[in-house]
């Protein structure tokens, strides 16, 4: 008898999880898979836009190759407003001041500023030069390693602070380039998957983050918040714990124009994706309470609805109905991955859904507490 009822009572608690994630995919998540996106005319908008002045920042360390290789693809841009590009080079070692220099004598309205003796580690203290010594009140945030898709993307960025007159935070997207095997899949799946989260608390009036290598707000919305002053004990949130601090419902919009998408070389190694990872949980932890308490619920509800599954499966009891939600839900994820990889340009990791969100459910019950529970006492730029 008490088996049987603890069989049961497993079976509720696994339905309740389940339920849980399906409510999400409905009330939060399908907000972004029913975002209808912008219509691509942007060039008939810009006659009649003003044409907002924009800063360009890059923070750059040690990143000759990549400023080498992608700098003049943001410095093509095609933009008819004022704007410029500002790299900080962060007491770099290599040969970045002579490829800057050379950069610039091409494009004169790259800037660039050398960092010497920094009184504070970490790339937030690099950020914050660069803001301030940025010549317009606009600023666009993205890294040395990443390349616009084309040269609308600053274009496509300054045009959604038009589409309504209290914007001041544009969040981007910034997808990881596309190359063969698991590790890359993974990568490119859990990139879209927090795209997936942050668009669509952004659409449901609760904006959380926003990536750093696609990322645009007002030099004013920065100062209003003090800056990094909160935070600037943690090495990483230079983009996600300033957009946490600033953004709201009226002040915040998300840019989905085929020509904004910022893309990146994604890790080519585990240890080096983990690593990065890491660094970025860091962060989280001091986000707004409501932020924190909806994430982890919607985090543990997942590694719940698999933990419960597997043990439903093992006891057998319950295995058909504990497998007929299992199929309910995988359907729903399929039709909500199918609408948001379209929207994020990555339709070919859809047939891996299943797969993905299974390992979804063991980086969060696993990897994310243990990486919460041992602390880092370094202060990675990155």
């Amino acid at each position: 008898m008490q088996t049987d009822f603890f069989l049961f009572l497993l079976l509720v608690c696994y339905a309740g999880a389940t339920l849980w994630q399906m409510l999400v995919c409905c009330g939060i998540y399908a907000r972004f898979a029913l975002y209808r996106g912008e219509k691509n005319r942007l060039q008939e908008r810009e006659k009649n836009t003003l044409l907002l002045p924009f800063s360009v920042i890059i923070c750059a360390r040690n990143e000759a190759d990549n400023l080498r290789r992608h700098l003049p693809s943001v410095l093509q841009q095609d933009y008819a407003g004022e704007w410029e590009v500002l790299v900080v080079d962060d007491d770099s070692s290599d040969n970045s001041p002579d490829v800057l220099a050379a950069l610039q004598s091409v494009y004169p309205r790259l800037k660039y500023l050398t960092l010497k003796n920094k009184v504070l580690k970490g790339k937030k203290y690099a950020l914050e030069q660069g803001i301030l010594s940025a010549s317009n009140e606009y600023l666009l945030l993205t890294d040395a390693d990443c390349a616009p898709v084309g040269n609308k993307w600053l274009a496509c960025m300054a045009e959604l602070f038009t589409s309504k007159s209290d914007t001041e935070i544009v969040l981007g997207f910034g997808p990881m380039q596309t190359t063969t095997g698991m590790l890359n899949r993974w990568i490119r799946f859990e990139t879209a998957h927090t795209a997936l989260q942050y668009f669509s608390f952004a659409l449901a009036g609760m904006p959380y983050m926003g990536v750093g290598r696609n990322l645009a707000f007002t030099k004013q919305t920065f100062e209003r918040v003090g800056g990094f002053a909160e935070h600037r004990h943690i090495p990483s949130g230079d983009d996600d714990l300033l957009v946490n601090a600033a953004a709201n419902s009226h002040n915040t919009v998300i840019c989905l124009y085929p020509g904004s998408f910022m893309y990146s070389a994604g890790k080519t190694n585990w240890s080096e994706w983990l690593a990065q990872k890491r660094r970025h949980l860091g962060a989280s932890t001091v986000y707004r309470p409501l932020h924190k308490w909806l994430l982890a619920a919607i985090g543990l509800s997942l590694v719940f609805h698999y933990f419960f599954l597997f043990l439903l499966l093992v006891t057998v009891q319950y295995a058909v109905p504990a497998l007929l939600l299992y199929f309910v839900r995988q359907v729903m994820l399929h039709f909500l991955y199918k609408r948001v990889f379209t929207l994020l340009q990555c339709r070919d990791l859809l047939w891996y859904t299943p797969l993905m969100d299974a390992g979804m459910a063991i980086y969060t019950g696993i990897v994310v507490p243990w990486f919460l529970w041992v602390k880092r006492s370094d202060m990675g730029w990155k």
